[in-house]
């Protein structure tokens, strides 16, 4: 899918629909850096930095006061219109980018966390697997 068609379809997704979830690792990562949950959705329905293919996206995480350029960057398993996964996140500091076999993982971990259902999800969040963001007001 083209990255002007995933844009169209995440301005046009209704934000009731859209549901963000984080691995356990990612939400350490987050309060590191002192990003709200607020912050998060933004990230999640914002236009990506970059598609690594498979559902998997890059993007740049800023920390609060500060901009986005030195800050955090993070993987993120979207299916548009739907749900975001927010899998990895790392400081540009610590790490300038993923390895090509991390990439690889990241991919296949996208295809099946995309491959859920809603019900299916749910099951993970309740199960202590995922977290689910609650939907900023």
């Amino acid at each position: 899918m083209a990255l002007s068609a995933i844009l169209d379809a995440m301005s046009n997704a209704s934000k009731s629909r859209f549901r963000v979830f984080l691995f356990k690792g990612f939400a350490s990562f987050a309060r590191r850096m002192h990003v709200s949950d607020e912050a998060l959705w933004e990230v999640a329905l914002s236009s990506p930095d970059a598609d690594l293919g498979g559902g998997l996206y890059k993007y740049r995480i800023a920390r609060p006061g500060e901009g986005a350029r030195g800050g955090g960057r993070a993987l993120i398993a979207m299916k548009v219109g739907s749900r975001a996964v927010l899998m990895l996140g790392w400081e540009k500091k610590d790490m300038e980018n993923v390895t090509p076999k991390e990439l690889k993982e990241y991919r296949e971990a996208a295809k099946i966390y995309l491959g859920y259902t809603e019900q299916e999800m749910t099951r993970w969040v309740n199960d202590n697997v995922l977290i689910e963001l609650t939907q900023p007001k």
